[in-house]
């Protein structure tokens, strides 16, 4: 499908249904609402407040949160979502990226975007968003940090100082308001100043998760870290990076009250992870586990799920692991 194809699906959408924009808080899907509500401006479609149009749910709340007539940002019903009348999905994960018309819980239309790194970069393309070259900056360090490729200073602050206050919801409006009024050098501030604070305070951090880690199966290693501490959540991915380079397949196991909240599942190798993510939906996904990705990195979520131990959780991942990744000849990497 045409470029053009997504503007006018996504323009249409809006036209029927108003602008209702359920996002991922991540940074790719905070700078994808942005870029949407400029892209929908931009055609004389009115939101009014952001803030009342976005909604950026936790993700222990998307198991069984109902969305009707919204513009979901990298939500799929994978992650737990109960998709209800028309809904629009932006996601660029598993590829292709694209845009996809659902009505209940069928796809009616799929327009592919070429060449987008995130669903920021995805947005802009399928609207056109015209950007000046401070944002387009943003926008390339957000692709980066989607994609753990660090191509610039400016990625990895951005990135450190969104792990940073990844806890935090206001920070997430923070960012959607200076991008719609056009605050890029602000942006581009906050992350250089903040991105600074985590790499001086996080490191140490870093060093002891990375410490903790042992091993699962004989290509994974897992590590646990306190998902309601800040700067152990804030540490996860540089600690997660550092292990992939030694070990086929990481995974970080959060752990809220000394219950499994979440897991992080992430490789650096030629393995296709969304075999264990497919594996689990379908052993589990009747105990109200949800879990999806896409080839190197994904996510599991147990809140909600009759997963209640460790060890539970522990068994759970090494059996996904042996029966899909492991079964496979030269799966080791």
């Amino acid at each position: 499908m045409r470029v053009s194809d997504a503007a006018s699906e996504i323009v249409s959408f809006a036209k029927r249904h108003g602008v209702r924009i359920v996002s991922d808080g991540d940074l790719d899907g905070i700078f994808a609402s942005a870029l949407l509500l400029m892209g929908l401006k931009s055609r004389g479609i009115d939101f009014g407040d952001p803030r009342r149009v976005v909604q950026f749910p936790h993700p222990r709340t998307l198991k069984g949160l109902r969305v009707e007539a919204s513009i979901l940002v990298e939500l799929p019903p994978s992650k737990g979502l109960v998709y209800s009348g028309e809904n629009l999905l932006i996601d660029h994960h598993p590829e292709p990226p694209r845009v996809e018309l659902y009505s209940e819980t069928e796809v009616v239309r799929r327009h592919v975007v070429e060449g987008a790194r995130s669903a920021a970069s995805l947005v802009a393309r399928a609207l056109s968003v015209k950007l000046p070259e401070e944002a387009m900056e943003i926008i390339r360090a957000v692709d980066d940090a989607d994609n753990l490729t660090y191509t610039t200073e400016l990625s990895r602050l951005l990135h450190a100082a969104y792990q940073l206050h990844v806890t935090e919801p206001e920070m997430r409006y923070m960012l959607l308001t200076l991008a719609l009024e056009g605050k890029w050098q602000e942006i581009k501030k906050w992350a250089v100043r903040e991105g600074r604070v985590y790499l001086e305070v996080v490191p140490k951090k870093v060093e002891e998760l990375v410490r903790r880690a042992r091993q699962l199966t004989k290509t994974a290693v897992v590590f646990t870290y306190d998902a309601d501490d800040k700067l152990e959540k804030a540490a996860v991915t540089e600690a997660m990076r550092r292990l992939e380079e030694r070990h086929p397949i990481v995974i970080a196991l959060g752990l809220s009250e000394g219950k499994p909240d979440s897991a992080r599942v992430a490789t650096m190798r030629d393995i296709d992870l969304t075999k264990i993510f497919s594996w689990l939906v379908k052993h589990y996904g009747q105990v109200g586990l949800t879990a999806g990705g896409r080839k190197s990195v994904g996510g599991v979520q147990f809140r909600g799920s009759t997963i209640t131990t460790v060890e539970e959780a522990l068994n759970m991942l090494r059996r996904a692991l042996t029966e899909t990744i492991e079964s496979s000849t030269g799966a080791g990497g």
